[in-house]
């Protein structure tokens, strides 16, 4: 059973040292979309800044690629800091959601839609972002934490 939740876009993020994906919901939560992948660069704020301007979500939601026993992983400490980073733009609720095996998840989608890693590497970060606001709003609607709050 789902609960109703507040209408209004939702906004996850992929991040990599590289490239960051980015998704995005519809405002009644029912389908989430891909809608970026940006490069991690010196312009990251100004692109997060449009995106968020764009975009008005009323939460964020980062991956958090913890190690598999659940403790902080260096990849984990840089999503904080990626987090820290929308919080200085953006005042609504950032949440930290658990993203293990995400991008590993996103890349077997791909294969089952026919597409090599070669193929899927310009959507993968996108995909994964998908995959990790999916996994918030089924928290969301399920009543349970989004993630942790950041």
């Amino acid at each position: 059973m789902t609960n109703p939740i507040e209408i209004g876009t939702r906004i996850g993020f992929d991040f990599g040292e590289k490239r960051i994906g980015v998704a995005t919901s519809d405002s009644q939560s029912i389908l989430v979309s891909p809608h970026a992948t940006i490069l991690n660069d010196d312009n990251l704020t100004e692109k997060l800044t449009r995106i968020f301007t764009d975009i008005k979500p009323i939460y964020a939601v980062v991956g958090n690629p913890r190690h598999l026993s659940g403790e902080k992983s260096t990849k984990s400490l840089q999503a904080i800091e990626f987090a820290e980073l929308i919080q200085s733009i953006f005042t609504g609720p950032i949440y930290l959601v658990d993203e293990r095996l995400s991008t590993s998840n996103a890349y077997a989608q791909m294969r089952q839609v026919g597409k090599n890693a070669k193929d899927s590497k310009a959507v993968i970060d996108q995909i994964a972002a998908v995959n990790i606001l999916e996994s918030a709003i089924l928290n969301e609607k399920a009543g349970t934490s989004i993630g942790e709050i950041f």
